[in-house]
């Protein structure tokens, strides 16, 4: 498994991935054109990363709401429908959590996950995340309000999970 900062060649795909994912996984449900994806990715320059896998695209890493005085961040993925269910993602964050805490040098690593996604939650579990709190009613999917959950691991946790399960911390 690869990682590469994105590139505007990159962007068909995840915008591709991005729309297939919106209406049930992510909290925002707008779909997004490509010259849309393009313009915000001119103007932004995300802290985004494509996931590979054999020299395929699977998905992509997002970092988000940096904060560099308290060394936190925001971590999410996105997998494209065609590559799920084949434990890329575990893998992926695996392999690119230890960039974030060793490499960047952040403490602490948060994320939301919406309630109704279990398997997320089970994956955010399996890594040693925690809940910290819940946003009830946050977002409104069609007619229904769903909570969206927060879930955070700190790099001491990471490194005792690590430890845990017979991997060497990076």
């Amino acid at each position: 498994m690869e990682f590469t900062k994105i590139t505007k060649s990159d962007l068909e795909f995840l915008s591709n991935t991005r729309n297939l994912v919106a209406e049930e996984f992510l909290h925002d449900s707008r779909k997004f054109s490509y010259e849309e994806c393009l313009t915000w990715f001119e103007e932004t320059r995300p802290y985004y990363w494509i996931i590979w896998v054999e020299g395929i695209r699977v998905g992509y890493f997002r970092l988000t709401n940096f904060s560099k005085t308290n060394r936190n961040v925001y971590i999410g993925a996105d997998i494209h429908p065609d590559h799920q269910g084949k434990g890329y993602a575990y893998q992926a964050y695996l392999d690119f959590i230890p960039r974030v805490f060793f490499t960047w040098g952040f403490h602490k690593i948060s994320l939301e996950v919406l309630s109704t996604n279990q398997r997320a939650i089970n994956l955010y579990k399996k890594l040693g995340f925690i809940e910290e709190g819940r946003k009830r009613d946050e977002v409104l999917k069609g007619d229904i309000y769903i909570d969206s959950i927060l879930m955070s691991i700190l790099k001491d946790e990471w490194r005792s999970e690590e430890r845990r399960v017979g991997k060497e911390c990076k």
